[in-house]
């Protein structure tokens, strides 16, 4: 009987010390070990993108974002690419993002103008209040003069009509869903971004980065994030203390004796 009416109170106990990722898997260190075996359990998948397989760091990453996000972390997983050793989210992804988000009354909608050199697109959509929320408009002459149109292998060359769609997609996210974007970058975009902005980017890092790196294990096998260990530099010293100063005696200077030089006497002298 005992037994029996134990089970409820033990599952509920369970069900108590459940840990929910709500937003951010950084918020406490119970959190992050939870995150952590997520992270090593998703990493050990084949069915993952294979910038994720063996890497639970990634994982750890893709969780805490789709935390963020609301959303599964298959799926940004799916969309979140690593180009040129930093994530960029694909166009295709974005336009999902805003259109299922229900931010707005519509799905994001393009208004395409002229063609060759004076194509120009603009996104936009309306509110629930029937307002027409628009983002940049996009333009052949823009795409040349920043240089996507003139790069080796470029798409704008062969489908401009699509591309111009794509940028003009994220560029409309960028400015009225910075939520959603996250600061992230498209896969085209990235590709695209000079060599000079990877070099100011790298030398901020290095000026804004920690001078210590962190020092914690992840366990592979089971997720576990063992604590820091003290180093000897931060174990605390002990202070050793000094021994007490007597204070000095005070010596009592004794009258010089001095001899008279006319009797062969000797006589004291005060001093003064």
């Amino acid at each position: 009987m005992s037994e029996t009416t134990n089970k409820p109170a033990v599952q509920a106990q369970s069900l108590s010390t459940d840990i929910k990722l709500d937003g951010n898997v950084f918020s406490g260190w119970h959190e992050f070990q939870a995150a952590g075996k997520m992270a090593a359990a998703l990493s050990q998948s084949t069915i993952v993108p294979k910038d994720y397989q063996g890497n639970p760091g990634n994982c750890l990453i893709a969780l805490d974002m789709a935390s963020r996000m609301g959303t599964s972390p298959m799926m940004v997983m799916q969309n979140l690419y690593i180009v040129n050793g930093r994530p960029a989210w694909s166009t295709q992804y974005i336009v999902a993002m805003i259109n299922s988000s229900r931010k707005y009354k519509t799905e994001l909608q393009y208004d395409l103008k002229g063609s060759g050199d004076t194509l120009e697109c603009t996104a936009w959509v309306k509110d629930y209040n029937d307002h027409t929320v628009t983002g940049p408009t996009i333009t052949m002459k823009m795409a040349k003069d920043e240089g996507w149109y003139g790069k080796n292998g470029s798409k704008w060359k062969t489908m401009p009509e699509v591309m111009i769609r794509y940028r003009a997609a994220s560029f409309f996210g960028r400015l009225n869903c910075p939520d959603m974007m996250m600061g992230i970058y498209t896969t085209d975009e990235v590709v695209e971004m000079p060599a000079d902005q990877y070099s100011v980017v790298d030398e901020e890092i290095k000026q804004k980065a920690n001078q210590q790196p962190l020092d914690f294990q992840v366990d592979t096998a089971t997720g576990e994030v063992k604590e820091p260990q003290k180093s000897a530099l931060e174990a605390p010293v002990e202070t050793v203390k000094e021994p007490e100063k007597k204070p000095a005696e005070k010596v009592t200077a004794e009258p010089a004796k001095t001899t008279s030089a006319a009797n062969g006497q000797q006589t004291f002298d005060p001093g003064f």
